[in-house]
């Protein structure tokens, strides 16, 4: 679920930081996601809504010549490729034309919990409501499980993939739910001292991403706070010193950098 500890973005309690931490970081720029979607060729919500969710499963990972030596404890795969995070999400296209809780519940009991949870905070069976409105159009999103793996965590690198799926998968998403819950391990129980504060932790961690409670530790997100979030991210690049990057080679630039030099020679020819 999107609520284990590897999604807190920061060392969980008790946990020392490896002396490479801000190394890792800057190694964090370069990062790239893959993505498998399992669809059928012609989804149709009403005959078989079992397969009208749209299932995606998403690898964040660096190539392994970016990373600094002494990284040989990490696992390289055939490509040369450390992973970093892997995630899950479900998109329900068109939400407000399905019948939420038949497309939720007929796909899995997992999915079914969260329709539960929608009907628990105010929406129709038939009808996705938010905050008292009615979602009749663009996607609902379901991100059911983000896991970063444990070298890279404490730079907020759960919130990095799930905007890089947002850009990439989300685009016609208007309501993004996740649940922000830990996953049980071995002497932890649900309602438990421990899990509590484990929940309290990842409320606040995906808070910082503009998401809000719903019902049952389920967050959400809207249409307008992440266009907020995103926009702040574009924000970010203006503050880029372009002037200073003119004479760098380009492999020597971050991703941002890059994106930000390439934006401004396109704004240059159009002009």
């Amino acid at each position: 679920m999107a609520g284990i500890e590897h999604t807190r973005g920061k060392a969980v309690e008790g946990e020392v930081l490896p002396d490479d931490h801000n190394d890792i970081g800057d190694a964090l720029q370069w990062v790239r996601l893959t993505y498998a979607l399992d669809y059928p060729a012609r989804p149709d919500s009403w005959d078989r809504p079992e397969d009208y969710p749209q299932s995606w499963d998403v690898r964040a990972y660096i190539d392994a010549e970016i990373l600094e030596p002494g990284y040989d404890t990490l696992e390289v795969d055939a490509q040369g490729r450390v992973t970093v995070a892997e995630a899950s999400v479900y998109v329900i296209p068109d939400i407000g034309d399905v019948n939420l809780f038949e497309t939720l519940d007929a796909h899995s009991a997992e999915l079914s919990q969260f329709a539960e949870v929608f009907i628990a905070a105010g929406s129709q069976p038939s009808l996705l409501t938010v905050g008292g409105e009615p979602v009749r159009q663009g996607d609902l999103m379901i991100v059911t499980w983000v896991s970063v793996q444990p070298r890279f965590r404490g730079h907020r690198a759960g919130h990095q993939v799930l905007k890089a799926i947002l850009h990439a998968v989300g685009r016609g998403t208007v309501v993004t739910a996740l649940h922000a819950a830990p996953g049980l391990q071995e002497g932890m129980e649900e309602g438990s001292v421990k899990h509590r504060m484990e929940c309290r932790a990842l409320a606040k961690y995906w808070g910082e991403l503009a998401f809000r409670p719903l019902q049952r530790n389920v967050m959400v997100l809207t249409y307008d706070d992440m266009l907020v979030m995103l926009d702040d991210d574009d924000q970010e690049d203006e503050d880029i010193n372009l002037d200073e990057l003119r004479d760098v080679p380009l492999l020597q630039l971050s991703q941002k950098q890059r994106d930000a030099v390439f934006r401004d020679l396109q704004v240059k020819l159009e002009e």
